[in-house]
């Protein structure tokens, strides 16, 4: 059964009706996706309570929430719809996480929020968005940049063009409309296996006279300014183009993302806080550990016994992102932390097994309990 089939206290509208919640989302003005999908531009899906007062509005961008805050059966039924049919479409299509944008400028949502998201356990952290002066806009090209056209995207010979088509794919409704709406650089360099794009600047979407961009840069070949070269090359595109304001959004903790934007004159215009989470259930327990065996600055200080249980939800049902020890090596020092030895000694004999060895041997990811007493809970469980 598609659950939105079968809503009780709102409904599903067409894409002509869109419009009608224009009016619900002046509090997420500083979200071009929502106009995008309003106007038919960008592919979303909208859901209106019946008394036409509250609003869920789906797009690539993620979830955003509108209008009344006074809406407790729709807020009920929207966590029924995002557990049963929107989040297990996204993991289905393999997209790893969503975020949760709401006015964060009104405190009644934060009941709200606990209705809507009561059985999924997101996750608190902040975005921010920034603008571009034109007036500031570069008169040429870096050498090595060039432009994302239709010529350019049906070449054979570069190696990162996939990469650079499934980033549009993600966003746009096809290849067809990037090429008619949208635009973009990207950074192409000569290595050991061939021509190869190592760094891009791409357009989110284009609506009216304004879009949004982002970018991305090969691991290896960070740090040398290709970034801000294919950045500066887009805007130049835009102005080209009759942009009158580029947007800019990351993570308000990704200084790197900032510092790159603001070193050619993008400007912070909001801060506000966000709630993201994994649309796996199981990926989200175990996102979940990591957060609280973390902790966060502003959202949370650590919670051992919450990393310790969410772990465990995930690892016991062998959940554990292709036999990642680091999993099992992480609830074995929480649980042994809280006091539950004979799990401690489950989960490190666990790692054990899947390949563990100590806190020195280089990992894939940063979530790895190493703390001061680390080599004191290793000796204690080895013993054990």
């Amino acid at each position: 059964m598609t659950y939105s089939n079968h809503l009780i206290h709102g409904n599903e509208l067409t894409s002509e009706s869109f419009s009608k919640t224009a009016g619900l989302f002046v509090n997420l003005k500083h979200h071009l996706s929502i106009k995008g999908v309003i106007s038919g531009l960008i592919p979303g899906r909208v859901f209106l309570s019946n008394d036409g007062r509250t609003a869920l509005l789906m797009n690539p961008q993620g979830f955003f929430l509108g209008g009344s805050p006074k809406n407790t059966l729709f807020f009920i039924e929207v966590n029924e719809l995002l557990s049963k049919e929107l989040l297990p479409s996204l993991a289905t299509r393999g997209e790893l996480d969503y975020v949760m944008f709401y006015p964060s400028n009104d405190d009644s949502w934060i009941e709200a929020l606990e209705l809507v998201t009561r059985t999924l356990l997101p996750l608190r952290s902040e975005r921010m968005t920034l603008t571009f002066d034109m007036n500031n806009t570069p008169n040429t090209l870096n050498d090595y940049i060039v432009p994302v056209d239709a010529s350019l995207l049906k070449r054979q010979d570069l190696i990162g063009l996939d990469d650079v088509i499934s980033e549009i794919d993600g966003g746009w409704p096809s290849l067809e409309a990037f090429e008619d709406r949208g635009f973009g650089c990207v950074a192409i360099q000569s290595t050991d296996e061939g021509l190869t794009i190592i760094s891009w600047c791409l357009t989110d979407w284009v609506v009216g006279s304004e879009c949004e961009v982002g970018i991305q840069t090969e691991e290896r070949y960070r740090g040398n300014g290709w970034a801000r070269k294919t950045l500066l090359g887009a805007l130049l595109l835009a102005k080209q183009k009759g942009i009158t304001r580029v947007g800019w959004q990351c993570w308000s903790n990704n200084i790197g993302s900032q510092r790159t934007a603001m070193s050619v004159g993008f400007k912070p215009l909001a801060d506000f806080p966000v709630l993201f989470g994994w649309n796996h259930p199981l990926n989200n327990f175990l996102v979940n550990g990591n957060y609280y065996m973390r902790g966060d600055i502003k959202y949370g200080s650590k919670d051992y016994a919450r990393a310790a249980w969410s772990y465990a939800v995930a690892l016991d049902k062998g959940w554990d992102w292709n036999g990642d020890a680091t999993l099992y090596w992480n609830s074995a020092c929480l649980f042994y932390l809280i006091g539950e030895n004979d799990r401690a000694k489950q989960y490190y004999q666990k790692a054990i097994e899947k390949g563990w060895k100590n806190i020195h041997v280089p990992h894939y990811h940063e979530y790895v309990y190493r703390e001061v007493d680390s080599e004191e809970i290793a000796g204690k469980l080895a013993e054990a």
